[in-house]
This record gives C-alpha cells, sequence and structure tokens, in this order.
C-alpha cells in the first residue's frame, strides 16, 4: 500500500513538472517574438548611456542551456558522520553549519587554492568535489564557492559554500546548501546574450540613471518550488551599484524569455563592491 502510494506521489510531481515545462514552452514561443530586435537594443543602449548608466559593452553573443529540476532536501544530514573534527548541525531548510574544532590557518594569498583543497577533502566538505570558487561573491574573509550543475553553476544560496577566515587569518567553520539529485528537465535550449539581457534590465526600470552596472554573468536561479522539488533556468545576474552608494543590489533576467525574476538585494560595503568589481572571470 506504502509503496504505491510514493508511486502515485512520483507520478503526480511529473505530471506537475510536465505541464508547467509546457507552459514555459509556450511562453517562452510567444515571447520570443517580442524580443528587441538589433536596432532596438542600439537604441536602448544609447538611451542608457544618455542616462549616465556606466557599462563595458556587453557580450552580443547567446548561450545555451537546460531546465534543470533538484530536490528540496539538500540530504546533508544523513553525511555529517563522514566530517571529522568538527560541530555540525543542520537546519530545517537543509542548510548545514560547521564550526571547526580546530581551526586552520590559511595564507590569503593563496586562499583559492588552499580554500579548495580544503573542501574538496571529503571529511572536511559533504560533495565538495561538485563546487566551484567565485570570485565574484567572494570578499575579504568570506569566501564563496557555487555547486556546479550541467553547464553551469547555481547562482542562489540553495548551492552555495561560504567559508569564514577571520582577522586572524582563521579558518574557522562554513556553511553549506546543496541541491540534490539535479536532472535535466528538456534538451538545451538558446539564451539571449548578455547584452539583451542588459536591455531587458532597463526596460523593465531595474536600473536607474546615474548608476553602474559592477558585473553580469549567467548561471542558473530557481524559477519555481514545489513541495519535494524546485525548477532552476539559466539566468543573468546583474550587480548594479547606485549613484553615492556603496550598497550592490542583484537583479535576475530569465535567460529563456527575458522576462525580470524576483530580485535579491545585498548590501555589501565599499570594499565588497570594488573586490566585486576588479574580480576575475565574468566581469565586465
Amino acid at each position: 500500500m506504502n509503496f504505491r502510494r510514493i508511486e502515485w506521489i512520483f507520478l503526480v510531481a511529473f505530471v506537475v513538472l510536465d505541464i508547467f515545462l509546457i507552459f514555459m514552452f509556450v511562453q517562452t514561443s510567444s515571447t520570443t517574438s517580442a524580443k528587441p530586435s538589433r536596432d532596438t537594443v542600439t537604441t536602448v543602449i544609447s538611451e542608457m548611456r544618455a542616462d549616465n548608466i556606466s557599462f563595458k559593452n556587453p557580450d552580443n553573443k547567446e548561450g545555451t542551456g537546460y531546465y534543470i529540476a533538484g530536490s528540496n532536501d539538500s540530504g546533508l544530514k544523513k553525511h555529517t558522520s563522514q566530517l571529522s573534527e568538527q560541530n555540525t548541525r543542520v537546519q530545517s531548510n537543509g542548510k548545514l553549519t560547521s564550526t571547526l574544532r580546530d581551526p586552520q590557518t590559511i595564507d590569503k594569498k593563496n586562499a583559492k587554492q588552499e580554500l579548495t583543497a580544503f573542501i574538496k577533502q571529503s571529511g572536511n566538505v559533504i560533495n565538495g568535489d561538485q563546487y566551484v570558487y567565485d570570485d565574484q561573491q567572494s570578499s575579504d574573509g568570506d569566501y564563496v564557492f557555487v555547486q556546479k550543475v550541467a553547464d553551469g553553476e547555481i547562482l542562489t544560496n540553495t548551492g552555495q559554500i561560504r567559508i569564514t577566515v577571520d582577522k586572524d587569518n582563521q579558518l574557522t567553520g562554513y556553511t553549506q546548501s546543496y541541491v540534490a539529485h539535479v536532472k535535466t528537465l528538456r534538451e538545451k535550449a538558446v539564451t539571449i546574450s548578455e547584452k539583451k539581457a542588459l536591455v531587458a534590465l532597463y526596460q523593465y526600470n531595474q536600473v536607474s540613471n546615474n548608476s553602474r552596472i559592477v558585473w553580469g554573468r549567467l548561471g542558473y536561479s530557481r524559477l519555481l518550488q514545489l513541495k519535494d522539488s524546485s525548477v532552476y533556468v539559466p539566468t543573468w545576474i546583474f550587480a548594479v551599484r547606485s549613484k553615492n552608494s556603496s550598497n550592490v543590489s542583484l537583479h535576475r533576467i530569465n535567460a529563456f524569455t527575458g522576462a525580470s525574476m524576483k530580485s535579491n538585494t545585498t548590501s555589501t560595503t565599499e570594499n565588497e563592491a570594488s573586490s566585486l568589481e576588479t574580480a576575475a572571470g565574468l566581469i565586465w
């Protein structure tokens, strides 16, 4: 009886996902004709310059990506026994918090390499080899690794390791979130270019006059959360800093449809903003 009930639960879940994907396919098809033409893009870019919005020339190349799904249960709790010399607890949302019993000294000049080596040891971090260092979201003393999925990375806090190194260069602990059982839901599809995403950002009034686009990058964000699983979609994420402010706000554009997604705003110090701006990788 219990097995049959489980079968029905999985069947209903897959039906819901299929309905959602059909809806998104129709929406994507209907919005394709509404995507800005090359002339419109050029005009809007000129308008942004006239509004004193500063940014480096965005890439005009289209990319590709998937709809992907993953479990809302991180599964970290059942693997904590593999961790050594740590005090850990797992919150109700699946996020793991660890405090090292014996803090480790980190050479900040080689922090990326040393912390990468640290997380790849199974006794230190669960599934650590599935994460990569993220220059843009890291700052002095706060180092971020993001989870690799499909052909990109998850750029939200659902798939992230954040490591704390104190002022004495001691690695004291970390937090980890993880998306388990990741799978692609459809064949790979074309994503809009960085330039078109930037135009959409402006047309949705998410960037004000006299502001600066600090950086832009393509990754995965959660689009839909169901009871047991979530759907992720390729997303253009832009970090925007307003005039006379050290705060950087993150804005998201669906890279399939060009639609605006719910924004997550983070406040940073001037030094952190500078770190984001000068980091290597996908910064313009």
